[in-house]
């Protein structure tokens, strides 16, 4: 373990002036070969539908028999674990849920920002027809029934007969779990921009991320080696003076000045934005500290009274990957 001093940074809005220097630690564990994307795995979610809807096409886009399955299988009522708190989260609204016992038939998907429907894949609506009664709202949530490519644009569809082009959609894929990974750890997609909260194979909680756009969060598989309740922040790396600061919570690194952290400065989730950390809702990033906090007394039993965790090579993993522009579908 190498020790290295760095300013504390991060991105964002900058909307509060605060100093930190802290004395960190940087441990990066390489991405283990053969670790791939399941999309197939029917005891977390069917990632791949089956029936009517699974073999549509671009060319043929639609049937009343994948009317009919849409209508019989809606996306259903989902346990939302975290409220918005004006106080805690600022701009940014919760995004997460609960996965329930029962499989889920289809992934899920997130509209990313408000967006219209589209009637076929590939094509938009008249230009008398972008009304309200196709406009799908930001955060609004909803299986995704088929992914289509139309010149190399992927389309899902959301709905009967609705179609919405992939830039305004967060699906959720299963990722295998890494050799070596166990307990508690976190997938983070960065072509979806989601996080999965996993125990072992099991996935118990999602929701939206912002990660690095002005700088590259780094694909790989890495451990909590530090994390502080509370924090200021700044940089980008190496500017000196720094170009912003701020204060952020539940603040866990994961590779070098890469962490996760709550951002209550902006409502973007799901649409990447950072200098390299992981920007996660406060609500949602309070309850993945406290969801890590239920096994700390074997990883970091000093708890916040120490920046570096005690026993980094115990702790929650992180696994940061890209998933495929399209799924491969039977």
């Amino acid at each position: 373990m190498n020790w290295l001093l760095y300013s504390i940074i991060e991105e964002g809005i900058m909307t509060r002036k605060f100093m930190l220097i802290l004395v960190v630690c940087s441990m990066i564990m390489a991405l283990p070969g053969g670790v791939g994307l399941r999309l197939d795995r029917a005891a977390a979610q069917a990632d791949v539908p089956v029936g009517a809807c699974a073999g549509l096409t671009a060319e043929n886009y639609s049937s009343a028999a994948c009317d009919a399955e849409i209508a019989a299988h809606p996306l259903p009522a989902l346990v939302r674990p975290v409220t918005y708190d004006p106080v805690r989260d600022g701009e940014a609204e919760p995004r997460s849920f609960l996965w329930p016992e029962e499989p889920l038939l289809y992934p899920v998907g997130w509209q990313r920002r408000a967006w219209y429907f589209s009637d076929a894949p590939g094509v938009l609506p008249a230009d008398d027809d972008w009304t309200n009664a196709r406009r799908i709202g930001r955060a609004e949530m909803f299986y995704v029934y088929k992914s289509v490519e139309v010149n190399g644009e992927i389309w899902h569809l959301i709905g009967p007969g609705r179609w919405m082009h992939d830039e305004y959609v967060s699906a959720l894929r299963i990722p295998d779990r890494p050799d070596g990974v166990s307990g508690q750890w976190v997938a983070l997609d960065l072509n979806q921009q989601t996080l999965i909260a996993f125990v072992d194979d099991t996935p118990v909680f999602s929701t939206l991320i912002s990660s690095g756009y002005y700088l590259d969060t780094t694909l790989g598989l890495f451990q909590v080696y530090a994390r502080a309740d509370a924090m200021v922040m700044r940089g980008p790396p190496g500017a000196d003076p720094p170009k912003y600061e701020f204060y952020t919570r539940w603040v866990m690194f994961f590779n070098m000045h890469q962490g996760l952290h709550a951002m209550p400065y902006h409502n973007y989730f799901g649409i990447k934005r950072s200098h390299g950390c992981v920007n996660v809702p406060p609500g949602d990033e309070e309850w993945l500290w406290n969801f890590f906090e239920e096994t700390v007394e074997a990883w970091d039993p000093s708890g916040t009274a120490t920046f570096a965790v005690d026993h980094p090579e115990a702790a929650p993993w992180v696994y940061v990957y890209e998933s495929p522009a399209l799924p491969v579908w039977p």
